[in-house]
């Protein structure tokens, strides 16, 4: 029971067909058009987000590589100072000890020698002549 089909129907049906293939081809084209642009959209936005978080973690590891040497440093010259500060003490007390000892060296000379001189103011021209 086929019906059959008038030529100038069949021709519409034909064009019909051929448009409606037009229309989903362009919607196809469209859709696709779209998808990729969002597609390098959400790759561009993916990149630039990466590129934000290691920009950040760069900056996290200067910051703590930063303040890593600071402590270094700090730890460093408070060694040093404690180092100075004892070799300042230990040269005072070398300083000290040598001054006492150089003290008592002339304390135990002056003990042996006398130092008293008699100063006799006579008579001219007598030279120290007793007279008798």
């Amino acid at each position: 029971m086929e019906m059959q089909i008038d030529p100038s129907t069949a021709a519409a049906m034909a064009i019909q067909a051929w448009w409606r293939g037009q229309l989903v081809r362009r919607a196809l084209l469209v859709a696709a058009s779209s998808a990729r642009r969002i597609q390098n959209w959400w790759r561009r936005v993916g990149s630039q987000r990466r590129e934000q978080q290691r920009l950040w973690v760069l900056a996290e590891y200067v910051r703590l590589e930063r303040a890593s040497v600071l402590l270094q440093s700090q730890a460093r010259a408070w060694v040093m100072r404690t180092e100075y500060k004892r070799c300042r003490e230990a040269a005072r007390t070398i300083q000290t000890c040598w001054r006492a000892y150089v003290q008592r060296r002339a304390s135990n000379c002056t003990k042996d020698v006398d130092l008293h001189i008699d100063i006799v103011l006579g008579v001219p021209g007598d030279c120290g002549a007793q007279s008798e």
